[in-house]
């Protein structure tokens, strides 16, 4: 959806996914439907379909925002929105983008930073920026949204060992939603999967099996996890 996919990956510090950047979301459709769809919920042409950008922050009430927000925001560029799974009023929000420049020009503009005030946003935003390599186009049920970042030495290297692990990863429960890599460094690499079971991915993904993987694919840092939560569920 670091998708930090799309903030988000670092316990909201790891979207350096998502996805993400970020595909993952449910698939309802009421209020609480739109916070729960992620990466798969926009088409792709919609805007570029092909750049995103994360933002985190502290609001005062989820419900109040989630109006305003739903009110002011444009439906082709949502993404998704995930809550802490510590905090439901720490929210991080992915959204496509037209271009990376033009995203940091808005989020830079007066008129953001007082329609974030008025959304009830209640501590600075931290902003990522993704390019999205893959998304998933299906709905899923699953409740948590577990985030990896790693630095890489080739993106079609690390993605065609990543790519032949997908049995390992399908038996702890992860389900691939998103891939991206961070605008300013295409070598940081972002995986956001969906899940239920967050201790048991976790305990797939740092097993030697995989580590041993990693290294072949080219993985040049420990991965650091992001793990969020579908708000209202």
């Amino acid at each position: 959806m670091k998708m930090r996919l799309l903030s988000a990956f670092t316990t909201l510090g790891f979207i350096p996914l998502l996805v993400l950047v970020a595909g993952c979301g449910g698939g309802k459709t009421s209020s609480g439907e739109e916070n729960s769809s992620a990466f798969d919920s926009v088409k792709l042409p919609a805007y570029s379909g092909y750049t995103a950008v994360a933002v985190t922050h502290s609001i005062k009430n989820y419900d109040s925002w989630l109006k305003v927000y739903t009110d002011v925001s444009d439906p082709s560029s949502r993404l998704s929105i995930y809550a802490s799974p510590d905090d439901p009023n720490l929210i991080t929000v992915f959204e496509l983008t037209k271009s990376h420049k033009d995203a940091r020009n808005s989020f830079a503009s007066e008129k953001i930073k007082n329609a974030m005030q008025d959304e009830g946003v209640i501590s600075e935003p931290v902003y990522h920026y993704y390019d999205i390599k893959y998304r998933s186009s299906g709905p899923t049920e699953k409740l948590y949204r577990l985030g990896v970042s790693h630095a890489i030495e080739n993106y079609e290297r690390w993605k065609k060992i990543f790519d032949e692990d997908e049995p390992i990863r399908a038996e702890a429960g992860l389900e691939l939603r998103a891939i991206s890599t961070n605008a300013d460094d295409p070598n940081m690499v972002n995986i956001m999967f969906a899940t239920n079971d967050i201790d048991k991915a976790k305990e797939v993904i740092n097993s030697e099996e995989l580590k041993k993987r990693m290294t072949e694919a080219g993985v040049r840092s420990e991965p650091e996890f992001t793990v969020l939560k579908v708000p209202n569920r």
